[in-house]
């Protein structure tokens, strides 16, 4: 075995950091509408206590072991926060990526340099020569349900804890 590939030893119940965790899930608004799944995909993989996953969504998986089934719901402080009104904001479409030829539709996400930073936003409303756009979260201000199914935890290798991410199907590839 090569510090690239992980160790087949699994350990069974989650405790934390240096633990690469395997889930399926799906994902139900506030208003108890289905607006994820990952059915008919590869679980999905993290690196416990790294982005990727949500803090609460992290936290849950404590104490569990390969083959549990939970639900948790996290409200929306602890998901993706509040709603802000103000970041709906009017951007002429000539400005856009490419938007003089664009055709644009709302629900269409969008990228937009904001402070220098590319951020995505989501067309809200199209007119003839503007766009509103939503720079919230498209979670952002509702309380989240979590039904999860957990597939495989296995420890980290360690160019996985070097790299600060999971490696493989489900996770990241070099």
């Amino acid at each position: 075995m090569t510090d690239t590939q992980p160790t087949e030893a699994a350990a069974t119940l989650i405790t934390g950091i240096g633990q690469v965790i395997a889930f399926h899930y799906d994902l139900y608004d506030d208003a108890s509408v289905q607006v994820e799944s990952s059915a008919g995909h590869p679980p999905v993989q993290f690196l416990y206590g790294q982005a990727g996953v949500l803090s609460a969504l992290q936290e849950a998986f404590l104490g569990k072991s390969k083959g549990d089934d939970f639900s948790i719901s996290i409200p929306s402080g602890l998901a993706y926060g509040r709603y802000y009104p103000e970041r709906v904001q009017r951007v002429l479409k000539k400005n856009m990526d490419n938007g003089a030829k664009q055709r644009f539709r709302i629900g269409q996400i969008v990228h937009i340099n904001q402070d220098g930073q590319r951020q995505a936003a989501t067309i809200v409303k199209v007119g003839k020569f503007n766009l509103d756009i939503d720079t919230n979260h498209p979670m952002a201000g509702k309380d989240l349900t979590f039904d999860v199914k957990i597939e495989g935890v296995r420890q980290a290798s360690k160019d996985e804890l070097a790299h600060g991410h999971a490696h493989g199907p489900g996770g990241h590839q070099h």
